[in-house]
């Protein structure tokens, strides 16, 4: 018991030393842009490609706050793809890959009223959550927008997601012109988790690939580089 309570009293004592204004706090802006096109998967001969941020989550779970007002969908459909593309990274249960041995996004949807200028843009906004919204991002052509506050070679702080209401969002299978939720949603975890964008050409299968087109959906599950990259930082 001795042993249990010095242990969570050392972390207790770690996690507001990493919240407060290091100087060695970075943020980092992935902006997803649309293409117009959807692209052919390559062979399944192809080698994975993955790029990693830098830094991953040394506390956990992580928490996600989700509000799906200015969505255009159904709500429920909104809830329902969160949860699964937090699973893919995990548990790997959409794909039924397998996932890490981490349970990343155990701690689940919260159901917050936060919008668009709440997100941490700069660091007076920072509040240490992981808010995922709609809102009018003032760059045509750009889908979704992820902000990351971290500490190099050491911790993901928070992150922050926008879909742009821009786009008509929806399930992609029933709706082929829309933007799927749950395709451009397990996109934005992957950098919520750790992974960088990728813009070669060869690696466009992955859903690490930076850019997305309406109808597309190859990137709700996992490819090769993807299950590496994710394996890489929580094996």
């Amino acid at each position: 018991m001795l042993l249990v309570t010095v242990a969570l009293l050392a972390i207790v004592s770690i996690v507001p030393t990493l919240a407060v204004d290091r100087p060695d706090i970075r943020q980092r802006i992935f902006i997803h842009y649309a293409k117009g096109k959807l692209p052919n998967p390559p062979s399944a001969e192809g080698r994975g490609y993955y790029k990693l941020i830098g830094a991953k989550w040394l506390f956990l779970p992580i928490v996600l706050e989700v509000n799906p007002s200015g969505c255009g969908t159904d709500e429920n459909l909104v809830w329902t793809a969160m949860s699964t593309a937090a699973e893919e990274w995990d548990d790997g249960d959409y794909s039924g890959w397998g996932g890490v041995k981490t349970n990343l996004f155990a701690g689940g949807l919260v159901p917050v009223d936060k919008s668009y200028n709440d997100l941490a843009w700069t660091a007076d906004k920072r509040d240490g959550c992981n808010t995922i919204v709609w809102g009018d991002y003032p760059t045509s052509g750009v889908i979704a927008v992820t902000i990351l506050w971290y500490i190099p070679n050491l911790t993901i702080l928070e992150f922050d997601i926008v879909f742009d209401i821009n786009y008509a969002w929806g399930d992609a299978n029933i709706t082929p012109s829309v933007m799927d939720v749950q395709n451009i949603a397990t996109h934005e975890l992957g950098h919520g988790a750790g992974l960088d964008d990728l813009y070669d050409a060869p690696a466009y299968r992955e859903t690490m690939y930076g850019r997305s087109a309406p109808g597309e959906i190859i990137k709700r599950d996992l490819y090769k580089g993807d299950k590496q990259g994710i394996t890489k930082l929580y094996a």
